[in-house]
């Protein structure tokens, strides 16, 4: 019986650190990411912004998403790929204002999606 409680109490512990570990990594990811857009998004709103810069923060997601994949569904990657691409070409193209538009959708998704997996009433039950 001290066995049992012991192996459900140890097995508790390690749920429970794992899901901590996974909140806190995928929050620093996509602070990084929001930060990198943050910019981006103030110098397309300046019409400063390069495909230079653009592509920085294309290959920082490239970076991330890698690390991601293994805790984040291929669908919101995706998502977020999309819109990257999106930003990216506009900017080249001096079409500021639609990529800002495509720039403030990832911020927000870099904002909400890791609500997702955060540990939360709504996320256990």
């Amino acid at each position: 019986m001290v066995k049992t409680i012991a192996s459900l109490a140890v097995s508790f512990a390690l749920l429970a650190g794992a899901a901590l570990f996974e909140h806190l990594y995928i929050g620093a990811k996509f602070e990084r990411f929001e930060s990198a857009l943050v910019q981006l998004d103030s110098k397309a709103e300046e019409g400063s912004a390069t495909r230079a810069d653009a592509e920085s923060v294309e290959a920082l997601w490239e970076d991330e998403k890698t690390k991601l994949h293994a805790m984040i569904p291929h669908g919101d990657i995706l998502g977020i790929d999309y819109w990257l691409s999106e930003a990216v070409s506009l900017i080249e193209e001096e079409d500021y204002p639609a990529a800002r538009s495509k720039l403030q959708v990832l911020i927000t998704l870099a904002r909400q999606l890791p609500k997702t997996y955060a540990i939360s009433f709504e996320n256990v039950f």
